[in-house]
């Protein structure tokens, strides 16, 4: 995955984003267990807020309320909204490298791929909230910018360490295929999720359509082939010209 440049009524938008500061913050390694569970709790209701909200609508207000807590509690935990949300996405992130490392890269290279593009424009859809904070301020925030980019590194460099088991590809090549690679996934989702472009939903617009195309075209970036039939779907098949129930046009 690569950074998007933003636009500059992105970057306008920063000013007229309030950043609500505190005193005392109390940090989350000096916390005893129940406060844990409070700023978990608060965490949890902000991610959720967010992913209904937006970014530019986020209040602490509305994040109090549906974690059903004071505002007051807010401030003990967390400095600001900025503060809350850049550690929402890392977590984020923390979840999607960590699913994508268990993944067992045995067997045929395809089910790997799949597994991963279906995981990762699965996450993304669920959360539109962060999607849209990763996507649209990367480059107007400094603190979203540096998670950004240092887990799509992170993943890429993953991506890099399939190549060279399953596709025998040098270090040093594997690493720059992998950057392309990630840029891809990064350019469906952006299309598909964020821009809503009806030239990806030809063969479906739901989650596991959108990885199936990205999956299959990696593949064929990769091996020079198509996967192996029996593995696809119907979009899948229909990428590769083979005979699917789905109508052609």
């Amino acid at each position: 995955m690569k950074t998007l440049k933003n636009s500059g009524a992105a970057r306008a938008r920063k000013k007229s984003v309030p950043v609500l500061k505190s005193g005392y913050v109390k940090p989350a390694a000096m916390l005893n267990p129940r406060g844990l569970r409070s700023r978990e709790r608060l965490k949890e209701a902000a991610r959720e807020v967010l992913n209904e909200k937006g970014y530019h609508s986020l209040r602490v207000q509305d994040i109090t309320e549906h974690a059903g807590v004071a505002n007051g509690l807010f401030y003990r935990y967390f400095h600001d909204l900025r503060e809350i949300v850049a550690e929402i996405c890392s977590d984020f992130f923390d979840q999607l490298i960590e699913a994508s490392g268990t993944l067992d890269a045995g067997g045929e290279p395809y089910n790997w791929i799949y597994q991963n593009h279906r995981d990762v424009v699965g996450r993304f859809a669920q959360n539109p909230g962060v999607l849209a904070v990763l996507f649209g301020l990367a480059g107007d925030y400094e603190e979203f910018d540096v998670i950004w980019k240092r887990n799509a590194h992170e993943w890429n460099l993953q991506v890099a360490g399939f190549l060279q088991a399953r596709a025998g590809f040098e270090r040093s090549h594997a690493k720059r295929m992998g950057f392309v690679l990630g840029a891809m996934v990064e350019g469906v989702i952006y299309q598909a999720l964020i821009r809503r472009t009806d030239d990806l939903f030809e063969f479906g617009s739901e989650p596991e359509d959108i990885a199936e195309t990205s999956a299959v075209m990696w593949y064929r970036a990769i091996f020079l082939d198509n996967p192996p039939l029996d593995m696809l779907g119907e979009t899948g098949k229909h990428l590769t010209g083979e005979p699917t129930a789905k109508k052609d046009d």
